[in-house]
């Protein structure tokens, strides 16, 4: 009986010994497994990223071809529907690109037919925050600390700010023109809510650009931004009128729309902004690009002003 328990003894452990064999190796097989799943995945992630990298590039560039090819550089216009035509003897610029590997949404705006908040007069400006809903006393403060954040002085306004403000937050006033939307945010009262709404707020950056020397585009301004100026509906319905393949829109600003900033018939500062997607994939790659158009005796030269670049992984966001 003694033999038999030894031997049972001995069996068990051995048994306790296979067991945990086979737990290890599991683990192992397991480890290798998602191991080789996360490498096939992150393969099969750096191709598609890379089609879509060149599938952006393709539709970027095939705009930018689009935009050096204009036939007529007076006039560059926005119709009823929302299409971008850069003469009325041409089709609209291209928003959806059918290409071998996959999809690119273009979409092509003009910065000059935004508020350039640089350049804008205070009385613009309050306009501009009283349609966000900004209170008075607020408007007092946007305004005098986006003067001294822009004047090359260091004196503040009376609701304004200077160093004194900024200093202990880590940073000084800039004391020159802002570069881009974005930088709104180091000056004193604005938030992201003034800039693109909240439940307080209509947000503002749509109508706003901090590219070009501040004239307005009669063919391309919105409807919404027209009323901001103080035009009439009548007004505004006889410029949007304007806007039709028909009649290709303005060539000559009507007296009355002088008076409100409106200085150009055509485009010279363009936001290019790209989404490509490879076939059967839930990979994008996108373009955000601003540039400026140069007339020149051969042709056009262009400069690039402003350029981000991203990818969207379903509902996740990778910037570079």
């Amino acid at each position: 009986m003694k033999g038999f328990y030894r031997y049972l003894k001995g069996s068990g452990y051995a048994l306790i010994m296979v067991l945990w064999v086979l737990v290890l190796l599991t683990i192992s097989a397991m480890t290798f497994n998602m191991s080789t799943r996360l490498s096939t995945a992150m393969v099969r992630n750096f191709k598609e990223e890379t089609i879509a990298n060149y599938l952006a590039m393709a539709g970027y560039n095939m705009t930018l071809n689009a935009l050096m090819t204009d036939k007529d550089v007076s006039v560059d216009f926005i119709d009823e529907k929302g299409r971008f035509y850069l003469d009325k003897e041409s089709e609209p610029l291209q928003e959806d690109i059918k290409l071998p590997d996959g999809e690119v949404r273009v979409k092509v705006e003009d910065e000059e037919s935004r508020i350039n908040i640089n350049y804008a007069s205070e009385s613009l400006l309050r306009r501009l925050f009283q349609y966000s809903g900004v209170d008075r006393e607020k408007e007092n403060e946007l305004i005098d600390s986006l003067k001294d954040w822009i004047d090359p002085d260091d004196a503040h306004r009376l609701n304004g700010a200077e160093d004194e403000y900024y200093e202990p937050l880590g940073y000084s006033t800039k004391n020159d023109r802002i570069d881009t939307i974005e930088e709104l945010n180091l000056v004193k009262g604005f938030s992201e809510g003034i800039l693109y709404g909240d439940e307080d707020h209509k947000g503002i950056s749509s109508m706003i650009t901090t590219f070009g020397t501040g004239g307005l585009n009669i063919n391309t301004v919105s409807r919404e931004l027209m009323s901001l100026l103080g035009l009439s509906e009548i007004e505004i319905d006889g410029a949007m009128n304007q806007r039709t393949v028909t009649l290709g829109g303005y060539r000559l600003i009507p007296p009355r729309f002088t008076g409100v900033g409106f200085s150009k018939t055509a485009t010279t500062y363009f936001r290019i902004t790209v989404k490509a997607t490879p076939r059967d994939s839930n990979i994008s790659y996108n373009i955000e690009a601003v540039i400026k158009r140069i007339p020149t005796p051969k042709g056009f030269d262009t400069v690039t002003l402003y350029w981000r670049e991203y990818v969207l992984y379903s509902d996740t966001e990778t910037k570079s």
